[in-house]
């Protein structure tokens, strides 16, 4: 489970910082020159979940793309015309086996985009400083694919700003920056957040979890957000991650249906069923060969 963020201030902290002049991709050599050709719209279902399947729920999800927080994948399950996008979710997966592994799939051509750590700010996820961090990016480089950062537990956290100075001190390449954001049901506020983190990296954003979610909710009854509040920030907030340019992907965080702050959040059911948000964020930007 993921955990969520304390908002108000970090958001505060966002807005404090000093605007860079200048876009890096943090690294000296240029980004790959593979080019996005997918719809925006993807998910992120751990290949355990409970609630449906993982490649169940990509297809009904009707998703352009989806990552598990795994390197590699049982790709005879994979749904067909959707992209899985691989993952190094902490320092135990930078081995060589893995490095190789997604060398073979690049070279098959099943994998695409490369994702870094996972919230290696908490010390119950990655829990990697960003000097760990740095000294093991050279390999996944070395996959010369597209790399995203590490993805804090918010994007303004002093890890994160700290891991993008030393890359671009050592030279290391950055090129889109992945971020987690769970939040209330303020729209303007999510795109503000995204829109001065493009103004001060000017690199491509992927918004790979994001959801809303009550943070001090003890019980699902503390949960002042209802599946209809969430539905219509869902409705009001998409629209604007397709318009702007600077966000390449997106995929919501289904959260589990039992859980006291993410439960309006699910898109589904702990029978496997889309909730009326699932449906709804299947509907939108469909990929309607997704499993076909």
């Amino acid at each position: 489970m993921r955990k969520c963020s304390i908002l108000l201030l970090c958001s505060l902290v966002l807005f404090a910082c000093s605007k860079k002049d200048s876009p890096s991709n943090g690294g000296t050599k240029p980004p790959p020159t593979t080019m996005d050709s997918v719809g925006k719209k993807g998910t992120d279902f751990s290949t355990n979940t409970a609630n449906g399947t993982w490649y169940g729920n990509v297809t009904t999800l009707k998703s352009h793309w989806f990552y598990t927080w795994g390197t590699t994948l049982p790709f005879e399950l994979a749904p067909s015309h959707t992209e899985f996008v691989s993952m190094f979710w902490g320092s135990g997966n930078v081995t060589d086996d893995n490095i190789a592994y997604v060398k073979a799939r690049k070279a098959e051509g099943k994998v695409k985009y490369v994702i870094g750590f996972n919230e290696p700010d908490l010390p119950d996820q990655a829990n990697m400083t960003a000097d760990q961090a740095l000294a093991l990016w050279p390999k996944l480089e070395s996959l010369d694919l597209p790399l995203g950062s590490p993805a804090c537990s918010w994007p303004t956290v002093n890890w994160f700003t700290e891991f993008m100075q030393k890359a671009k001190a050592q030279g290391r390449r950055v090129d889109f920056i992945c971020v987690h954001m769970y939040v209330g049901t303020d729209d303007q506020n999510f795109m503000q957040v995204l829109q001065t983190l493009y103004n001060t990296y000017k690199l491509p954003i992927w918004v790979t979890e994001f959801a809303t979610c009550a943070n001090d909710a003890k019980s699902m009854a503390d949960n002042p957000y209802t599946p209809a509040t969430v539905l219509s920030f869902m409705q009001r907030l998409l629209p604007q991650l397709e318009a702007a340019p600077y966000v390449q992907r997106y995929a919501w965080f289904s959260g589990d249906p039992a859980s006291a702050r993410l439960w309006s959040s699910a898109l589904v059911s702990a029978n496997g069923q889309l909730t009326d948000l699932g449906k709804w964020y299947a509907d939108y930007k469909p990929n309607n060969n997704a499993g076909k």
